[in-house]
Parts: structure tokens; C-alpha cells; sequence
């Protein structure tokens, strides 16, 4: 399964009313809306299959190094 639609279904388990519009969201806001436990783990699989930057990254308390 890929990370999308796992964090989908991360996602629609906290809030079943997201159910019929995780699909169109962008990743960035899938996370904003996934459980806080959840964000940075999924943040970090998401930017190193560069789906999202580390800039974006950063939103959810990933550590960068240089």
C-alpha cells in the first residue's frame, strides 16, 4: 500500500466526517489533519520518498540535519 493512502485511512480512523474528501486533499493538508502522534512519522516517509520538502517537512517536528 502506498503512504498516501495509508495516511488516508489514518486520517478517516480519527475522523470518519473527512471520509469522502481525503482524497482530494494534498498531502500537506492530510497531515495537518492526521492524529498529532502520527504527523511526523509520516511526514518523514513522505519527504524521503520526495513527496514533500524539507521545508514542509519542518511543520511537523522533523529534525534536518544540513
Amino acid at each position: 500500500m502506498n503512504t498516501r493512502k495509508l495516511l488516508e485511512q489514518y486520517v478517516v480512523a480519527w475522523n470518519k466526517y473527512l471520509k469522502n474528501t481525503v482524497q482530494n486533499m494534498d498531502l500537506i493538508t492530510l497531515l495537518r489533519n492526521a492524529h498529532p502522534i502520527y504527523r511526523p512519522d509520516f511526514a518523514r516517509v513522505l519527504m524521503n520518498e520526495k513527496q514533500i520538502s524539507k521545508d514542509e517537512a519542518r511543520e511537523f517536528n522533523i529534525l534536518i540535519g544540513r
